[in-house]
């Protein structure tokens, strides 16, 4: 009886030690484990927090750009205001110059009749040669006036063209400034929506870099409230520049027209006097812009 009892002991015993080596090869083999994620979670928390700096900075750059964009276009908007009163006051100078005109063709209609009438008298009476010679030599020196004026015309005419071209260079240059800054801000905003994303991976993560992830997102709502606002900006001055070319266009081909019709009517000059009325009518008809700036 002693040694059946001895028996059931010794195998009670080395049943209770096998059990045991079992619970502590699986409690090693968890340790293991959670010392492996452990290390797994430290290198991701290193790395979330080495990338943190590094999306700050991009963020800052990016108002800078911003910034900087801002300030090109209010200097380009300053320039294009600049030019636009240059234009006015071509626009000006040539309402006078064709009133100087018109004043010069009048008088030449005037010594025209009377150099008529004078020669219709000189054939009753030559008498009068003399003031028929002051007159041709008046007429000759309106002529010459009336000239210069048309120099001073076409003169305008190459200013308002090369006015023109710099609008035209101006413009583009606008739009390859816009079309880089809007390449620049699709690329921040993919390295936004990266950042953000590993964001939310490490928020899952470890809980501790909540108050972070908060930060960065209220500067990311930032970012896309100023982007919007660029690109609203851009719109309307795409939009401007349109309806100032298009009514720059309108205003060079009516001026145009006027040069053309006046040159006609200069070299016709010398075949029949030039009527005042038709002129008025003419010069009412051709040129609608001109009396808007007056």
């Amino acid at each position: 009886m002693s040694s059946c009892s001895g028996s059931f002991s010794g195998s009670s015993s080395s049943g209770c030690s096998s059990r045991s080596d079992c619970e502590n090869s699986v409690d090693v083999e968890e340790l293991l484990q959670i010392e492996t994620r452990r290390r797994e979670l430290r290198k991701e928390k290193d790395m979330l927090r080495e990338s943190q700096p590094h999306s700050i900075e991009l963020v800052r750059r990016l108002e800078l750009h911003t910034k900087s964009l801002l300030e090109s276009r209010l200097e380009d908007s300053a320039r294009i205001q600049t030019m636009e009163k240059e234009l006015l006051n071509c626009y000006k100078e040539i309402d006078y110059l064709r009133d100087q005109l018109i004043f010069r063709s009048k008088e030449v209609n005037y010594l025209n009749d009377h150099l008529h009438d004078l020669e219709f008298k000189l054939a009753e009476s030559r008498n009068l040669e003399e003031e028929v010679n002051c007159l041709r030599e008046d007429l000759c020196m309106s002529k010459s006036e009336h000239l210069l004026l048309l120099q001073e015309l076409e003169n305008k005419e190459s200013e308002l063209q090369s006015s023109s071209l710099s609008i035209e260079k101006l413009e583009e240059a606008i739009s390859s400034l816009t079309l880089e800054s809007l390449c620049e801000i699709e690329s921040m905003k993919l390295d936004i929506t990266t950042l953000e994303q590993a964001l939310v991976d490490a928020m899952q993560i470890q809980e501790e870099s909540i108050q972070e992830k908060d930060q960065l997102k209220g500067l990311i709502e930032e970012f896309q409230f100023q982007s919007q606002r660029a690109q609203d900006n851009v719109k309307c001055f795409e939009k401007q520049n349109e309806e100032l070319r298009k009514k720059f266009t309108a205003s060079e081909k009516s001026i145009k027209d006027f040069f053309q019709s006046i040159k006609e009517q200069l070299e016709s000059e010398d075949e029949q006097p030039l009527n005042a009325g038709c002129f008025f009518a003419e010069l009412s008809h051709v040129l609608p812009v001109s009396n808007e700036v007056r």
